[in-house]
């Protein structure tokens, strides 16, 4: 791997290859933990409107109620 010092490509060493590498896995983590926080909201999104389908409502009652 090589990196850009004062307009010049030069090789990283053995300890920044190493934390280079540990950033992009903590990215990669994190990035999946994002999605699974923003599918996890979607679905509860979905379960609480079926919900109220389920008690009668409409879905232009659950809209005026929720605005969804």
């Amino acid at each position: 791997m090589k990196k850009l010092l004062d307009n010049k490509l030069i090789d990283l060493t053995a300890n920044e290859i190493t934390a280079r590498q540990a950033e992009e896995e903590q990215a990669v983590i994190d990035k999946q933990t994002r999605e699974a926080a923003e599918q996890a909201t979607i679905d509860k999104k979905t379960s609480g409107k079926q919900k109220l389908k389920d008690l009668g409502l409409t879905d232009a009652e659950i809209k005026a109620l929720i605005g969804a």
